[in-house]
């Protein structure tokens, strides 16, 4: 209440603040609803002017003033809040992240583990984890049907790429090929100087949708769809693996943009459709 006493009477304030696990979205419902023009940052952005800007220490009064100077330098669109179904369904992804990532480190450790009795316990433990897993994942597609995402069906297209790209990637089907690409962390980028041409790369963006997409293009690849045929290609020409699948899931990310965005169906390579 303090804060937008002092921020309304502002001439057109603009609200730059970082993202800090979650914390941020009081801060974030309160003055979007408020009507004012808010900015969620991820923390390296900040960070980086500080240090374009020479400021090497770390406080609390230089990171508000970075802030300050990134409310006015830095290009970057009004942040939307999340719809509460969007976060619903964020959050019991996040709880099966957790409960994955808990259960396959156990199965990786169990080989090295010899007493009897501790593999037992190890082994009930992965079989209850197992069985929350499934709970989360009815949870999950009860929370999807809430959301807007109306892709059909299509290979490699999932129950959790589906709720992966409902919950993290709710930009899809508003974006064009291009900037979807570079949001998820699959936009090449060039690094030439003068005559010399560097190796492209991809940086940034949200790797945990890459993470799961890039399972489902192999997915798509196997399932011998118009992916297979663009894999094969690029091994063929030469390219090393890991790019021609990068490409690959490019290319699907591009077709699943297109689809949410025209409300498209899926169409294999030489249907008559």
């Amino acid at each position: 209440a303090d804060l937008l006493g002092w921020l309304l009477p502002q001439p057109h304030p603009r609200v730059v603040f970082e993202a800090s696990g979650g914390y941020e979205r009081d801060l974030l419902d309160t003055l979007h609803h408020a009507g004012l023009n808010a900015v969620r940052l991820p923390p390296r952005r900040p960070r980086a002017l500080a240090q374009a800007l020479g400021l090497k220490a770390k406080t609390d009064a230089i990171d508000a003033r970075v802030l300050a100077v990134a409310a006015q330098l830095l290009p970057a669109a009004p942040t939307v809040p999340l719809t509460a179904a969007t976060q619903t369904l964020r959050e019991w992804l996040h709880v099966r992240t957790a409960l994955v990532n808990e259960r396959d480190s156990l199965r990786r450790r169990r080989l090295h583990w010899r007493d009897p009795a501790v593999r037992a316990w190890v082994d009930a433990h992965i079989a209850d984890l197992q069985g929350r897993i499934a709970e989360v994942n009815t949870q999950l597609e009860q929370a999807l049907a809430a959301c807007d995402l109306s892709l059909p069906a299509a290979p490699g297209l999932g129950p959790i790429l589906r709720a992966t790209l409902a919950a993290r990637l709710p930009e899809l089907g508003t974006l064009d090929r291009r900037r979807i690409a570079a949001l998820v962390g699959l936009a090449p980028y060039n690094r030439d100087s003068g005559p010399w041409k560097g190796q492209r790369r991809i940086s940034g963006g949200r790797p945990d949708v890459r993470r799961v997409l890039y399972m489902a293009t192999w997915a798509a690849i196997r399932a011998r769809s118009p992916l297979a045929e663009t894999y094969r290609r690029l091994v063929e020409a030469g390219k090393p693996k890991k790019l021609a699948v990068t490409a690959c899931m490019r290319k699907y990310l591009t077709m699943l943009n297109a689809m949410q965005r025209d409300n498209l169906p899926w169409y294999p390579k030489g249907s008559s459709a």
